[in-house]
């Protein structure tokens, strides 16, 4: 019994050694293998030092509980390390044993050592508080041994299977099975700590080397309790100019009811994490937008509720979608609201029963003819431009929008019609002092309408208010129109004398040829006025193509070409003009169908266009050109007269050159 007390007690060494140095960190029990085996091998010889001996070399220890359980906790190399040096001394020891006890350090260190490859990372993850597949492993490798002591002497076998077979058995089973749970019991305990120090480690790693801003705060203080660099780096200060103060001190002051209502949230453990967007003013005075995802920080141990804040800058997110929202309300041009707000801002508007309000239409007048002549960055520039006006004079608390290409929406709130009349009568004061070109004067028509007199809703009293713009356009824009022409012909005049002169001598001759064509008083004078407007279309074309001196090239030439379908627009746009535009826009046609923009032929081309055609060339040809030589009345006539049929309608070519120019046709 001596014996097997002693074993018990250098079992226990084991378990000693164990606890305090290879489980303190499990890598190094993989790391220190050959330490590990020596040991596992000094303590087995230690224990065959003091075995039960039966007969001569014929000994039995606890060897095989020591092995089993190393293979099944260390794995193959530490055991097979123990077991050799176990095998060394007991070939030293002999006797009529031997093989049996060779055995015996064979078939154990193979059990354990098998087992730990199969089971052990599976069994280590478990928390079973008996163990029992232990106990069936001390079973299977002392059935092991019992059949080991075949090899023994057959004189002796008998006695010691009947002596030992009931403590192989039952005995060193138990005594396996105890090692074992007492050595996974810690190695689970270490592993605990092991994976709780990673965690810790791997926490604080995180908190502090993260990319995104991370902070722990005391929840009903507000006191911020630690922060990482990211996070003071978002903010603009130290970590220790944050630590200690409350974040309201950094909070914008239009979000810190937000901060509130969050904070409460958190106490009542509303939901899990809670995402929120908010600002902060940084140490530079600069507005920060940041994403917060918070939740609930504590433990047992802790006094205190603490509240892990995760954060991201989305600065930029937010600026983008500021701009979005932006360019989605307003325009683009003029910076004013746009229709997609107007509608929105008219189905949301509530009218108290004591309000008034007016509202009022704008719409530019003649903007397509400006946009023709000028181009449209001029539309556009004088647009920009009004809007200024109407932003200048709007009081506040009013609204104003672009809702369409020329026209805008105005609403005046507690102000009757006629203070909106006074209050525009300064917007249409200011628009008249602007100048198109140094030349063009543009105007704006307004019609309103009031909430307290027309009966009904918003958007009667909208629709109203349109209705009163088309009447006062009725009177407006005509008159306005016409003195944009003029107001256009001028500057082009004014641009380039040598178009006036052209333009004046072909007003009269196109009379000229009336007249002598039979055709009364009425189209005689329109066209002189025809003739004075046939280039009016040139405004758009570029000076240098116009004063070019030689031939254009086959871009400016094209480029030329378009002054026809220009003029042709503007004259279009307003109404008194309009008949005069087709005869404008078709000068240029050929008799044959050879001319531009539409190819017509013959009769198919307006007569005004035909006679505006001859008078135009015949001036070309005698007025002086930098590029060419002027010719005679005579020559011009015989060129009018070569082109007839081609060019020009050979009737009034022959009318032309003997009613007009005084020459003989035949002779010529």
């Amino acid at each position: 019994m001596f014996n097997i007390l002693f074993n018990i007690a250098l079992l226990l060494a084991l378990m000693i050694f164990f606890a305090t140095y290879p489980f303190r960190n499990l890598k190094r029990l993989t790391s220190h293998k050959v330490l590990v085996g020596s040991i596992v091998g000094i303590i087995g010889i230690l224990v065959m030092l003091n075995p039960l001996t039966l007969y001569e070399g014929v000994i039995f220890d606890s060897r095989t509980i020591l092995l089993t359980v190393s293979g099944m906790v260390f794995g193959f190399i530490p055991t097979a390390i123990g077991a050799g040096m176990m095998a060394v001394y007991r070939l030293i020891i002999g006797g009529g044993g031997i093989y049996t006890g060779l055995a015996t350090i064979l078939l154990s260190s193979i059990v354990g050592s098998v087992w730990h490859r199969k089971r052990y990372d599976k069994v280590l993850a478990k928390h079973e508080m008996f163990g029992l597949e232990y106990y069936l492993m001390g079973v299977v490798t002392h059935i092991g041994m019992l059949l080991a002591m075949l090899l023994m002497p057959s004189d002796i076998r008998r006695t010691v299977v009947g002596v030992m077979a009931f403590p192989i058995l039952v005995v060193y089973p138990i005594g396996t099975y105890l090692l074992s749970l007492l050595l996974f019991s810690q190695a689970r305990r270490v592993l605990a700590i092991t994976e709780l120090e990673k965690s810790e480690r791997l926490f604080k790693t995180m908190f502090e080397q993260a990319p995104i801003g991370m902070s722990l705060t005391d929840i009903e203080s507000g006191r911020i309790e630690n922060i990482n660099q990211s996070y003071a780096d978002m903010l603009g200060y130290t970590r220790e100019e944050v630590l200690g103060r409350r974040w309201d001190e950094f909070t914008h002051p239009e979000d810190k009811a937000l901060s509130r209502v969050t904070t409460q949230r958190l106490l009542n453990k509303e939901g899990g994490i809670l995402s929120i967007d908010k600002r902060f003013i940084r140490k530079d005075g600069q507005i920060l937008w940041a994403n917060l995802s918070l939740s609930i920080f504590t433990t047992k141990d802790m006094k205190n509720v603490e509240s892990l804040c995760m954060t991201v800058d989305i600065t930029e997110r937010k600026q983008y979608e500021q701009k979005i929202l932006y360019a989605s309300n307003h325009d683009a041009l003029t910076g004013l609201y746009n229709r997609v707000h107007f509608e929105a801002y008219v189905r949301d508007l509530q009218i108290a029963d004591d309000q008034i309000l007016t509202v009022a239409f704008g719409d530019v007048n003649g903007l397509r003819i400006l946009n023709e002549a000028f181009g449209r960055d001029e539309g556009n520039r004088l647009l920009s431009r009004i809007a200024r006006i109407l932003e200048k004079h709007l009081p506040e608390g009013d609204y104003v929008s672009r809702v369409g290409g020329d026209e805008f929406a105005l609403f005046f709130f507690n102000r009757n019609p006629d203070q909106v009349e006074t209050l525009l009568g300064g917007v249409t004061s200011d628009i008249a002092s602007l100048e198109m070109m140094g030349s063009v004067v543009p105007s704006m028509s307004f019609g309103l309408a009031s909430l307290d007199t027309a009966q009904g809703s918003i958007n009667e009293a909208i629709k109203q208010a349109e209705k009163d713009l088309a009447t006062r356009k009725l009177v407006d824009s005509p008159h306005t129109q016409g003195k944009a022409v003029y107001a256009i012909i001028n500057t082009l005049h004014e641009k380039n004398k040598r178009e006036e002169n052209h333009s004046r001598r072909v007003s009269e001759l196109c009379e000229r040829l009336a007249r002598a064509s039979g055709l009364g008083e009425m189209a005689a004078n329109e066209l002189r006025l025809v003739g004075l407007l046939h280039d009016i279309g040139k405004i758009a074309i570029d000076e240098s193509i116009l004063n070019k001196e030689g031939r254009l090239t086959a871009e400016e030439w094209k480029e030329m070409k378009r002054h026809s379908e220009i003029g042709y627009r503007i004259l279009n746009s307003v109404e008194d003009m309009a008949g005069l535009a087709q005869y404008v826009l078709a000068h240029h046609e050929h008799y044959d169908g050879n001319g531009y923009p539409k190819g017509l032929r013959g009769e198919e081309i307006p007569l005004q266009s035909r006679i505006i055609s001859i008078a135009d060339a015949y001036d070309a040809m005698t007025s002086s050109r930098p590029y060419r030589k002027t010719v005679t009345t005579e020559q011009a006539a015989q060129e009018i007269k070569r082109c007839s049929q081609t060019q020009f309608d050979p009737a009034l070519a022959k009318v032309f050159i003997e009613d007009v120019l005084g020459l003989d046709y035949t002779s010529l």
